[in-house]
């Protein structure tokens, strides 16, 4: 393909601003705000759920505790997700003006790219919340690297 064509209408895709790039838009606040909000509170909770770092403790008992608390927060991830899925998007109480069965005829597909759901803004906030598994990681890390890599 020519690359002069492919630019031209990658720039022409960027500026158009249609109903399925206002839907798409706003779901991505709705979503996004939705899963950020749910992930602030589950994520303060999870924090004061699992037990804070202990320096010293062995490094096979922090590993675990690393497994776990991921464990928890994957499928916390899960459900999150199918609860927020379960709320439609707010442009379809206007049917009048976002006709989504005729954008649908035409190839738009609702919730069919990810990067539309807020994924990053939300993973920032359940991870940012979980300081101890932080601590633990980045001790973790450290520990594991004096034992095993200090040679290298």
């Amino acid at each position: 393909m020519n690359p002069k064509i492919h630019f031209l209408s990658g720039w022409k895709d960027l500026i158009r601003l249609d109903n399925v790039r206002l839907i798409n838009i706003v779901g991505s606040i709705q979503y996004g705000l939705l899963y950020c909000i749910a992930y602030l509170f589950i994520g303060a909770l999870l924090h004061y759920v699992f037990p804070p770092l202990i320096k010293g403790e062995p490094l096979l008992n922090l590993f675990f505790w690393i497994v776990f608390q991921s464990i928890i927060i994957i499928l916390v991830a899960f459900y999150v997700q199918k609860m927020v899925e379960m709320i439609p998007g707010v442009l379809s109480f206007f049917p009048g003006y976002f006709n989504l069965v005729e954008l649908q005829d035409k190839g738009f597909k609702p919730y069919g790219i990810s990067e539309y759901k807020g994924d990053m803004a939300s993973s920032i906030v359940l991870i940012g919340t979980q300081f101890h598994l932080l601590e633990k990681v980045a001790y973790f890390t450290i520990e594991f690297g004096k034992q095993y890599f200090a040679a290298i």
